[in-house]
């Protein structure tokens, strides 16, 4: 709304001319003017109006108060200035004003120009005409925004400061100098010492025991001089009886007159608080008296190294007294590195901000004992989350440690000789590896065996088996450079990791070395044995990269090794691999062979060289494949013996040889033994004579159709067992001969102690253009006459042979001059004689 002071209109009076005012010449009073310098004058806004409610002029103030112009409301009525609904709020007080006469004042709200809207108190007076009539109102408006927002201000303060002292539950305070209660607030009365009316004038010293008067007191004169005090705590008694602490703030409220100066107390109830700090403190007490009886070594220090406590295991390690070291830093009771090594391990468990556990050792002060500890540190944090100071715990784990090296000594080393076992061979294998891959380093991989371990263990015994492993250690690791890692891997097998290899010649010159090592004689139990041993070498990255692989072929030119007579080494090639798959296929197929019907049995005739006879046989096994066609017994006979199918394909052999001998001996015919081979491993067979004896039963074949063969070598490796075999094997009526006589390392004195019937002379020396080896054959002949053994010649093929063996006394041979081996359809077909050249000529 814009009101203005304007003139009034022509033929209107204004206000002083109503009132009786004199004009002057040109028609205005000098009351108009008067009237109108005393308005213009006034701060405040002013308008008038007539009786009829429209605008007779304003004063300037009224102007700049709304911001529009005198012109725009002159003879306009509320109505035309104002929305309806307030215009006839204010048309209605102008009509009671009206009626009552006098003066009116209200307060409202008004609108301005700029859209805001201002607080005003509106004093209004009713002005009369010359007959005393009311002609019209004038009004002033008083701007009281400002007073309005600060009445509501002080109100809002008013009302929060009353939320506050009724939301916490402390009580507040106004005391003077002298400790007298001005005023209480608080919601909790039944908190206070007495009641609130009996505190107000009173003095503390006159509500509290002197004691506590005290404390109370000090905290105001604290607060007169600083301005604050903080944390002092009251115990006061409450007129229930029941006795409560409170803590106290104060504060200096700020004054004019220093004399006058009041004081606000926060009086807070901390009985909860205290109570439980009692019980931390009663709690701390017994940790302490814990601490004290607990073999774990405690301390306790400040952030700054100083320690705070210690308990009696510290001070019996590191022989000093608690009240000794209590304040002490570490170099104050440590030698300089020690302290500092200490103190270095605390900034890291500052800085990790969480426990560290290390191991170190210790020395006992008064022992000398050397302790092995196991420390745990941790950062006590206070209450603004900053670690205060540091804790540390350590426990004696000397047996502890020893358990775990022992577990992994037990572990990861052979306990007899005390080298790396298979698991730590095996890691350091894939270790050597990847840096020989990252350094581009070629690395080697042996695998040695010990020639004939096994006869030394069975001849000499277990504990001396075990003194030339011990040996055999102690020798590989001689001959090995200092980086290379020698380990046994089990039984009579080392292997040696060779990292770092040049050239293949280093490797040769190492594998030399063993060798020579191995030469020398090994004394066990007091006696000189010579054992010898053979080596299988692969090499990273030529054979392989694969940690698997390269011991696997090694190991196969291990064997390779002692295949190639032993006392030697070889490198791994792929023709190795090309046998040992060929080698596995073999054994896979032959496991199937004997379901299948794949094997047979083919019989080689014995022949009387004095007439010719045939007077017996030799049952050779051998194998049809259907792929692969007739597959020699030398190359699948060594599997079956390896893998133990020997056994099964020996019962089987057993059986198909009994039924063919029973029925070259039926009908009365003339007495034909067939003779039967056993291999070292069918003779390790429990109760082996039991088993030819059923066989014997089952098939009808008497047993001295047959003839049981075995090899000298036998004769030394079983003793004993072999003699008790061989004797239940005679004593049934079963014949025992010694095939390949003259090859094995068997004494003499074996061929007297041993229930044998027939030498049988090997073939290698009939066949020997060699002078020697016919004197050999003789002296053969000429021992089985002395011992009363029948001999029969293997391998005759020629006229010649057979007439020298006659010559001189052999009685009985077989070889292709007679026949070769003949399936049983074939061989059932012979005649029971041949001539002087026999059935092969």
């Amino acid at each position: 709304m814009a009101l203005e002071f304007v003139r009034s209109a022509p033929g209107e009076a204004s206000p002083s001319a109503r009132n009786g005012a004199t004009s002057d010449q040109s028609g205005r009073s000098r009351g108009d003017d008067l009237f109108e310098s005393l308005l213009e004058a006034l701060p405040v806004p002013v308008f008038y109006k007539n009786r009829q409610g429209r605008h007779m002029g304003c004063n300037r103030a009224f102007e700049e108060f709304f911001g529009d112009t005198r012109e725009e409301i002159v003879g306009k009525s509320i109505f035309d200035l104002l929305p309806a609904d307030v215009a006839t709020q204010h048309f209605a007080k102008d009509e009671a004003l009206f009626n009552e006469g006098g003066t009116q004042q209200y307060e409202t709200k008004v609108s301005i120009s700029c859209g805001g809207q201002r607080d005003v108190v509106i004093n209004k007076a009713v002005f009369t005409d010359e007959q005393g009539e009311r002609a019209g109102l004038v009004g002033a408006m008083l701007d009281i925004t400002e007073r309005k927002q600060t009445e509501q201000k002080l109100k809002e303060a008013l009302e929060f400061a009353e939320g506050v002292v009724a939301a916490i539950p402390d009580i507040l305070f106004e005391v003077d100098r002298e400790g007298r209660y001005l005023q209480v607030w608080t919601k909790n009365p039944e908190l206070l010492a007495q009641q609130r009316e009996a505190l107000l004038g009173r003095t503390i010293g006159e509500v509290l025991p002197p004691d506590q008067t005290a404390i109370a007191m000090e905290a105001i004169r604290e607060a007169d001089e600083g301005g604050v005090s903080y944390g002092s705590c009251l115990r006061i008694l409450l007129p229930g009886g029941e006795a409560r602490w409170f803590e106290h703030s104060v504060a200096k409220r700020p004054s004019t007159d220093p004399s006058a100066s009041t004081f606000l107390v926060l009086s807070r109830d901390v009985t909860e608080r205290k109570r439980a700090e009692e019980a931390v403190n009663e709690v701390r007490t017994q940790l302490l008296g814990v601490l004290q009886t607990i073999p774990d070594i405690v301390w306790l220090k400040n952030i700054e190294g100083a320690y705070l406590l210690c308990n009696y295991a510290f001070e019996q390690l590191f022989g000093y007294a608690e009240a000794d070291i209590v304040g002490k830093t570490d170099h104050d009771l440590f030698d300089a590195e020690r302290a500092q090594f200490f103190r270095e391990t605390d900034r890291a468990t500052v800085d990790a901000g969480r426990i560290v556990v290390e191991e170190e050792w210790a020395t006992h002060k008064d022992t000398g004992e050397r302790i092995r500890l196991e420390t745990r540190k941790v950062p006590v944090l206070g209450p603004n989350g900053q670690p205060t100071a540091i804790l540390g715990v350590a426990r004696d784990i000397t047996e502890l440690n020893a358990s775990r090296q022992k577990i992994h000594q037990m572990a990861f080393y052979d306990p007899l000789t005390g080298l790396p076992n298979r698991a730590l061979f095996n890691d350091r294998l894939r270790q050597m590896i990847a840096n020989a891959s990252s350094n581009d380093k070629q690395a080697g991989v042996m695998l040695i065996d010990i020639d004939h371990f096994k006869a030394v263990n069975d001849t000499m015994g277990h504990p001396v088996g075990d003194e030339l492993l011990c040996q055999a250690a102690q020798r590989l690791t001689a001959s090995a450079r200092d980086h290379d890692t020698v380990a046994r891997l089990g039984g009579d097998e080392f292997a040696i990791l060779l990292p770092e290899v040049r050239q293949e010649e280093d490797i040769k010159r190492i594998a030399g070395r063993m060798l020579e090592r191995f030469n020398e004689r090994f004394l066990l139990d007091g006696k000189e044995v010579f054992v010898s041993c053979s080596i299988g070498i692969a090499l990273y990255p030529d054979d392989s990269t694969d940690a698997d692989d390269l011991v696997k072929y090694a190991d196969s030119a291990m064997h390779l090794a002692k295949r190639s007579g032993r006392n030697n080494f070889r490198f791994y090639s792929r023709d190795l691999t090309a046998c040992a798959e060929e080698r596995l296929t073999l054994e896979s197929e032959l496991r199937r062979a004997l379901e299948r019907g794949e094997l047979e049995l083919h019989y080689q005739p014995k022949v009387l060289l004095q007439n010719g006879d045939i007077f017996g046989s030799e049952a050779l096994l051998r194998w049809c494949h259907p792929k692969r066609g007739m597959i020699p017994p030398d190359q699948f006979i060594r599997i079956a013996e390896e893998t133990g199918l020997i056994t099964e394909l020996g019962h089987w052999v057993l059986h198909q040889a009994c039924e063919t001998a029973a029925e070259l001996n039926a009908d009365d015919l003339p007495l034909h033994k067939v003779a039967i081979n056993l291999s070292a491993r069918e003779f390790q067979c429990q109760d082996l004579p039991k088993t030819v004896a059923d066989c014997l039963e089952r098939t009808g074949c008497r047993a001295e159709w047959i003839e049981i063969e075995i090899t000298e070598s036998l004769l030394l490796n079983e003793k004993d067992g072999t003699l008790e075999t061989l004797s239940r094997l005679r004593s049934l009526g079963i014949s025992i001969a010694i095939d390949d006589f003259g090859t094995g390392y068997s004494a003499l004195n074996y061929l007297a102690r041993y229930p044998i019937d027939t030498l049988k002379i090997d073939r290698s020396f009939i066949n020997s253009a060699d002078k020697r080896s016919a004197e050999l054959v003789k002296a053969i002949l000429s021992i089985a006459r002395c011992l009363g053994q029948n001999v029969v010649a293997e391998g005759v093929e020629t006229v010649a042979q057979a007439a020298f063996l006659a010559a001189n006394g052999c009685e009985a041979a077989q070889g292709f001059l007679y026949s070769r081996p003949l399936p049983k359809s074939e061989f059932m077909r012979l005649p029971r004689a041949v001539g002087d050249m026999g059935l092969a000529g």
